[in-house]
């Protein structure tokens, strides 16, 4: 009877592993499919608005995720930063770096939306469009900046107190502040009118 139960549990449990397939992301691709939109349209001097590259979040994802940028795996599951790949991360640690990545998402998927519309837009501004790309690319080397700071604090020599320590000083990249309060106000106007 107890390996009846061993057995049900093990195949129960080996099921379970092979429903959560991780899916692979990376900051890489993102940046790669606007480069080459951009560079296609500059070509051609013609653009398809099928052809516009996705605005997807990085973190804020359904499921299980693993996103690799530069070298640092970073774990997600149900939009939710859960860890990252071989680093014991203290629960501060995670949640400080968990709240600048998620802003950063935000961010990055906030202007390449923007982008997006002032090519579909029928009053399309270029200077708005290179903008809003800066933007996005800048804020991507932010996430970047920011995994590969915390990569070098891991490695480093120094015990966990200094290591929480070290997460809660890192510069923060630069932010338009003024432009995520308007994300944020956005966002929760729309939960009030879906509740109403």
């Amino acid at each position: 009877m107890n390996n009846a139960l061993k057995i049900i549990v093990l195949s129960t449990l080996i099921t379970s592993a092979k429903a959560q397939i991780v899916k692979p992301l990376s900051a890489d691709l993102l940046s790669a499919a606007r480069t080459n939109f951009n560079k296609n349209l500059i070509k051609l001097d013609s653009v398809d608005i099928d052809d516009l590259p996705a605005s997807v979040y990085l973190f804020s994802r359904d499921g299980k995720n693993e996103i690799e940028i530069d070298g640092v795996t970073v774990l997600t599951d149900q939009k939710e930063i859960i860890g990252i790949k071989d680093m014991d991360l203290s629960e501060e640690s995670l949640k400080n770096i968990s709240e600048r990545l998620k802003v950063l998402d935000k961010l990055q998927k906030a202007y390449s939306d923007a982008s997006n519309d002032e090519y579909r837009s029928s009053k399309r501004n270029k200077n708005n469009i290179v903008f809003y790309d800066r933007r996005f690319f800048a804020i991507l080397r932010g996430i970047k900046t920011t995994l590969r700071d915390l990569k070098k604090m891991y490695t480093a020599n120094q015990n966990d107190k200094m290591k929480t320590i070290s997460v809660a000083a890192m510069k923060n990249p630069s932010i338009d502040w003024k432009f995520y309060s308007q994300l944020i106000e956005a966002e929760q106007d729309k939960t009030i009118a879906l509740t109403k």
